[in-house]
């Protein structure tokens, strides 16, 4: 994911102070009082509206955004594996959790706390209980069915 293109996204879609277009000036922002008026973020600049306002809707974005900055100020830049970490981070921060799957052991982002089974095993489960419930009503069906005609 570039963060620039995901920023300049969040800005179009959800800053109340951008205009696409306003009085021919292009990417406009009604915060801005230079001359051209555009947008800060459209000029590679750093805005303090939009990263109070604007960046916490998204937040594994809002972390991506503030390792990146902190990165240039390093003269870093940040691998994908950062990037990926920085997300994984984010996610399970969100409520997402690492569990260990009960039946093969293997460690998973669980959906909610008491989830036991990665979700291959949980589809693996599902279908084996559901195997063993139907054979156990076929067989309480064949046993009513044998009493009934014993009783003739």
């Amino acid at each position: 994911m570039d963060i620039e293109i995901e920023i300049k996204k969040l800005v179009i879609n959800e800053c109340a102070c951008y205009s696409s277009i306003l009085n021919g000036i292009k990417n406009y922002c009604d915060r801005e009082k230079e001359e051209d008026c555009r947008c800060l973020i459209f000029k590679d600049k750093r805005c303090g509206y939009f990263e109070k306002a604007v960046l916490p809707m998204n937040p594994k974005l809002e972390a991506l955004y503030r390792a990146d900055i902190k990165a240039k100020k390093e003269k870093y830049e940040l691998t994908k594996e950062d990037r990926q970490r920085i997300t994984e981070e984010k996610s399970s921060v969100l409520g997402k959790v690492k569990i260990r799957c009960k039946r093969c052991g293997k460690t998973f982002q669980a959906n909610y706390r008491n989830q036991q089974y990665c979700e291959f095993c949980k589809r693996y489960i599902r279908r084996k209980n559901q195997r063993d419930w139907i054979s156990k009503k076929r067989n309480t069906n064949v046993d009513n069915q044998l009493s009934k005609t014993v009783d003739i």
